[in-house]
């Protein structure tokens, strides 16, 4: 199917018949009383925009869920909500925490201090630089924004595929009251939740809200890993999340907010599994030599003051500090061939940024509404990062796996890669206007010119001793354990070995300018419908080496439209789309003919996404509520010359490329998510209700190159390992909510038939690895709120 060809045409179709596959809508928190009991949908505010605006008064394709909404699907962190919303993958990455974040067939699989993200992830309309940051925990939330298309021209920077906000609840006035909350199910599964709201005078409030999270690791150790014992497995979980909100009114027009936020994640991190276990393993086992360990912390200080000097005209400040610390280290080689070892570590690292806004915006009902807007960040971070590798002959017997290597004929080297100081220095400056003619007709102009540098001062890449050196030539002096010292690397580097003798240094400076222009009709209380066209800008950068990469445009042409039904029982939520991209960044890791390894961004000429994404949420009565969503994608590369490093010499010139026409991974041609849920009356007011969730996926890539590259391709199936099969997930849960829903109890399910799906794919010594979802979990849930 060329949904690009078609998309246009199926849109009016598709919202006539109102059948094409049922969509997730978003609903408003939970009320109660005499709303709680109607058959009508709740109303939906969001922020997306920048203003308070009705979900269904507001033309663009966004997603919003409140907390109780998490709650019933079980989300708590980005990962799980990406079955809830159109087009979002998301994957959990192994050697740096990252979290890779893909909407519409687009991210960045670059999650290191290099890499920008091109999904934008902000809290409070604050923007998170660091891909890592999007791990974060969801608690205490009013609710998460999910807009999909670029948002340059009002939020942030680089979000060119789109953007999360997680909103906040925030301190209220005059009220004292607060939730607790435990989880507890497999894997010695227990989690605490609790929030407090206090009223510190007629003036003040303070919120404080707190979470921890943990559990035991998924993957099992192989017999002979090589690991002390009690260590603990891979995908282990250990979170902790504390936010304090202080808001004050010293006055009717001034409203002044401020928030100190700390999230810590001390679990194992993730690892590559074989796709093909050996006879007798666990598809979630691995044969470990390094046990998995993060220590991961991060401090955020946000501040709002907002100033109404008159009914018409409002002046807003948004400021914030953010700090990210982070050691770790993991086992890359996920023990597919005994007797090899390679460990990643993070040494040390530190993420520091600090962001500016200033905007002023009209708050009147005048016919022109208007918002302008000057934005500016900085980023300074720091890291070493290593890889140790070493071979030595296969082990006999049945003991641990060695990992030291021995024989003179061993092999044993390292890789440090120290950068002391990479910076970013953004600035912006935006304006956006809506003009309405008519009650039915508005028309909406933006723009955003936005200025990025980027710079690397003395980071170094070192060989130690040298590629493929043994023990006999001097790698016992790092295979053994020995200390990677600046000293030891300088005295065995091989000069040449880097690009740019093993210098980083480098500094880039791009600008550009983005724009938004849009058409919105109304023909009736009960429809909106819109088309745009908006373009989005993502800077360039430096890769190891100092190699730059050019920055990447888009233009995104978008039609939908929003309606309600039967007096606003159900909700229909329709767009279409076609994105095409130039320059679009792709991020891969290159091997070399001598071993050497390098995480790289180049640019992939052009590419073209075309697609169909559904939205429906309805009340069939009192009881009963059917919701979900449905998504059509066509997302390809058309011209893009590039080299499969994984499995080829890419200095045979035969072995370049062109990837015209292959599909962009993480692009599912179809995918669909059904909920449906059901409320039995119990006496004394109290519900029972019982919730099923269907996801279902069509078949995926997992890398750019969808076809083997020559016929001397690997043994194995290319096609089968670099592919995610058509998968369906389901999830289960019963609630009993008491009356009032003063307090309530819940058994859930997730991922019940336990299926095991793959997020990447890598070939590693000889055999396919790839990272994988969480198995089967289940668990009880007990909430109380006062």
């Amino acid at each position: 199917m060329i949904i690009k060809k078609s998309v246009l045409g199926m849109l009016p179709i598709t919202l006539l018949s109102s059948g094409l596959a049922l969509a997730q809508d978003q609903s408003a928190p939970a009320s109660s009383g005499a709303d709680a009991a109607s058959n009508q949908l709740d109303r939906v505010v969001i922020t997306t925009t920048k203003r308070a605006t009705l979900l269904q008064d507001t033309p663009q394709a966004v997603s919003a869920f409140s907390q109780k909404d998490l709650e019933k699907a079980s989300v708590q962190d980005l990962t799980s909500l990406q079955t809830l919303v159109p087009n979002l993958s998301v994957e959990q990455h192994g050697d740096s925490g990252g979290t890779h974040v893909f909407l519409r067939g687009v991210g960045s699989t670059n999650h290191t201090e290099l890499g920008d993200p091109a999904v934008a992830f902000h809290i409070d309309g604050v923007y998170s630089p660091r891909p890592q940051g999007a791990s974060a925990l969801m608690y205490d939330l009013a609710r998460v924004e999910v807009a999909r298309g670029p948002q340059g021209t009002l939020f942030g920077r680089n979000a060119t595929a789109g953007s999360v906000n997680l909103v906040t609840a925030q301190p209220k006035l005059g009220e004292f009251n607060g939730s607790t909350g435990l989880t507890f199910g497999n894997y010695n599964h227990i989690g605490l939740q609790a929030a407090l709201n206090i009223p510190l005078s007629d003036k003040m409030a303070l919120r404080v809200a707190a979470i921890s999270d943990r559990h035991d690791g998924y993957v099992d150790f192989q017999p002979r890993s090589n690991v002390l014992p009690g260590t603990r497995k891979y995908m282990a979980g250990d979170q902790l999340g504390l936010r304090t909100t202080l808001l004050w009114e010293p006055a009717p027009q001034v409203t002044v907010t401020g928030a100190v936020e700390y999230y810590r994640d001390n679990g194992t991190g993730n690892i590559s599994l074989m796709q093909q276990p050996r006879p007798g393993q666990k598809q979630y086992s691995a044969l470990v030599d390094t046990a998995g360990a993060l220590d991961q912390d991060n401090l955020q200080y946000r501040g709002r003051i907002d100033y109404r000097p008159s009914d018409a005209v409002e002046l807003s400040y948004i400021g914030s500090w953010s700090s990210m610390k982070r050691t770790n280290a993991s086992d890359n080689d996920a023990g597919v061939r005994p007797g090899f070892k390679q460990e990643h570590r993070t040494e040390w690292s530190q993420f520091d940024n600090y962001s500016h806004e200033l905007q002023i915006k009209s708050t009147d009902n005048a016919a022109f509404q208007w918002i302008a807007g000057l934005f500016a960040i900085r980023e300074d971070n720091r890291i070493r990062f290593d890889i140790d590798i070493s071979q030595i002959a296969a082990p006999v017997g049945d003991g641990p796996i060695v990992v030291n290597p021995v024989l003179a004929s061993d092999t044993a080297w390292a890789m440090s890669f120290i950068q002391p100081k990479r910076t970013l220095d953004s600035k912006a400056v935006f304006g956006q206007g809506t003009y309405a003619f008519n009650k039915e007709l508005r028309v909406t102009a933006g723009g955003r010119w936005s200025s990025e540098q980027k710079q690397d001062v003395g980071g170094r890449n070192w060989v130690c001793p040298e590629f493929g050196a043994t023990v006999g030539s001097g790698g016992h002096l790092i295979g053994a354990g020995g200390p990677v010292t600046t000293a030891t690397c300088n005295s065995a580097y091989t000069p040449g070995t880097w690009p740019g003798g093993g210098a980083n240094d480098g500094k880039i400076d791009d600008s550009a300018s983005t724009f938004l222009l849009r058409a919105e009709f109304s023909p009736s209380k009960d429809l909106l419908t819109y088309a745009n066209v908006a373009t989005g800008f993502k800077s360039g950068g430096l890769s190891d080496g100092g190699r730059r990469h050019k920055p990447e445009f888009l233009t995104n042409y978008e039609v939908g439209a929003k309606s309600e039904f039967f007096d606003r029982q159900l909700a229909v939520n329709l767009s279409a789309f076609l994105m095409k991209y130039k320059d679009m960044q792709v991020s891969s890791i290159e091997y070399q003919p001598n071993g050497q390894q390098q995480l790289v961004t180049s640019n992939a000429a052009k590419a073209s996404i075309s697609g169909l994404e559904a939205e429906v949420s309805w009340r069939i009565s009192r009881a009963d509520r059917l919701t979900g969503n449905a998504s059509l994608l066509d997302a390809k590369y058309d011209d893009f010359l590039t080299c499969d490093s994984s499995l080829l010499d890419c200095s045979v010139a035969a072995n370049v490329v062109n990837l015209r026409g292959n599909a962009l991974p993480h692009a599912p041609k179809f995918s669909l998510t059904a909920a449906y849920e059901h409320d039995f009356a119990m006496s004394g007011g109290a519900r029972l209700t019982p919730r099923a969730q269907l996801h279902y996926q069509s078949v995926s890539y997992l890398s750019a190159f969808n076809q083997a590259p020559t016929a001397a391709q690997v043994s194995g199936s290319f096609a089968q390992a670099r592919t995610q099969a058509a998968y369906a997930t389901i999830d289960l849960s019963l609630r009993y909510q008491a009356a009032k829903d003063q307090w309530w109890l819940e058994a859930y399910v997730l991922n019940a038939t336990d299926k095991a799906v793959k997020t990447d794919a890598s070939w590693a010594n000889s055999t396919w690895t790839s990272f994988y979802n969480a198995p089967r979990t289940f668990g009880a849930r007990l909430g109380y709120k006062f």
